[in-house]
């Protein structure tokens, strides 16, 4: 029998299900910013340091960490809408193209409390035996 958590590749912190953000990319979020889920991305902001009212209005810059290519960027939060909705703006064009992701994939990114990043879960995965 295997028992065993998941775990991103580069670290091993174990996977809180509370700071996963999962996002089916529809027209909209490829075509422009990419609109995070609130109650998800409200989830993991409680955890990210310097967070402010102030700075997700003006935008957030946060590093994303593609393990299977070891690729990192640079994307930033914003609060829009009279703060009614979340978006991935500056950075996202290029992470989308560089992640070759298409309208109606899902992506998965998960906020490492330890490295103060994103890392995309939508690739590869190990299994640790414990």
């Amino acid at each position: 029998m295997i028992i065993g958590a998941l775990y991103p590749i580069d670290t091993v912190e174990p996977i809180h299900p509370a700071m996963i953000i999962t996002k089916q990319l529809t027209n909209t979020d490829y075509v422009q910013n990419m609109v995070l889920p609130r109650e998800q991305i409200e989830s993991v902001l409680a955890v990210m340091d310097g967070v402010t009212d102030e700075g997700l209005r003006n935008g957030k810059e946060v590093d994303v960490y593609d393990a299977t290519e070891e690729d990192e960027y640079k994307v930033t939060i914003k609060r829009v809408n009279d703060d009614t909705k979340y978006v991935f703006g500056k950075g996202w064009s290029t992470m989308k193209y560089s992640l070759d992701l298409e309208e109606g994939q899902e992506l998965k990114l998960y906020w490492h409390r330890g490295y103060k990043r994103f890392i995309v879960l939508n690739f590869q995965y190990t299994l640790l035996m414990i």
